[in-house]
């Protein structure tokens, strides 16, 4: 076993850039690359861009694909064996000072990961924003960062069944468009209860988390497809490729043919 430091990980390290307790990171598995078990100094998430890994941690196994983005607590042993030669990750890495400066937990980062929508769409983002390279790019590194967490430490909602089956109805009808009317029918509530207590509990509003979840599956499809734009567009519910251009843009960053070629 072996502890990696910041900055370092178990494959070949391009574009490594480092802010004010925040370092930036592609590392790419073309060559043969340590894969023993070990542990991060920081806490980090990992975004999967190409490939994937077989990884294991807590006596478990699981396969990670480009569907996902992965959080591991500083000095938490894992192991992850890329299975293919192309596997590509985009990392965040966070030190303890900036935690403790801007009172983030642990515990409330990893529940940014895995309970927002926009991981994904933050992880590129924030990449984005690096290219920029300029004066202003440590403070809306800050502020993308922030940003996320908060939306993160909203109220628990699992106890408001209408917010619940809400959730799961607009993960399972993502690509159609519902009023508000249709919505409130649906779940039996008022139409303002629902606009008003939707952010409370998710964090953003109804549209814009219909947006990312669009745009998130977008991804997917841009990388593993030979689709056109218009075709994607049109199949992930946007009216046409000029709307899926222009939300892709302010979700991510990047136009989705720089996507593509990510």
């Amino acid at each position: 076993m072996s502890t990696l430091n910041k900055g370092e990980y178990s494959g070949n390290i391009l574009n490594l850039v480092e802010f004010e307790g925040i370092i930036t990171s592609k590392t790419a598995y073309h060559d043969k690359v340590d894969q023993s078990y070990h542990y991060h100094a920081n806490p980090h998430l990992s975004f999967i861009i190409n490939g994937g890994h077989l990884e294991r941690k807590n006596n478990q196994t699981a396969v990670k694909t480009s569907k996902d983005v992965l959080f591991y607590h500083s000095g938490e042993f894992h192991q992850t064996i890329p299975f293919t030669p192309d596997t590509k990750n985009l990392n965040l890495e966070i030190d303890s000072d900036f935690l403790r400066k801007h009172d983030i937990s642990e515990e409330l980062l990893e529940k940014a990961v895995l309970k927002n929508v926009r991981s994904k769409l933050f992880m590129l983002k924030l990449n984005s924003e690096l290219n920029f390279n300029d004066g202003l790019s440590q403070t809306a590194l800050h502020s993308l960062i922030l940003d996320f967490v908060a939306e993160a430490d909203v109220k628990d909602y699992q106890q408001i069944l209408w917010c619940t089956k809400l959730e799961e109805f607009l993960n399972d009808n993502w690509n159609l468009n519902h009023s508000l009317e249709e919505l409130s029918i649906l779940l039996g509530v008022h139409p303002v209860t629902i606009s008003k207590h939707f952010p409370k509990y998710i964090g953003c509003t109804i549209s814009e988390y219909v947006r990312r979840i669009r745009i998130t599956r977008s991804l997917d499809l841009l990388k593993s497809s030979n689709q056109s734009l218009t075709e994607i567009a049109l199949f992930c519910g946007f009216s046409d490729q000029s709307h899926f251009l222009r939300t892709f843009k302010h979700l991510t960053g990047l136009n989705p043919k720089s996507f593509r070629n990510f």
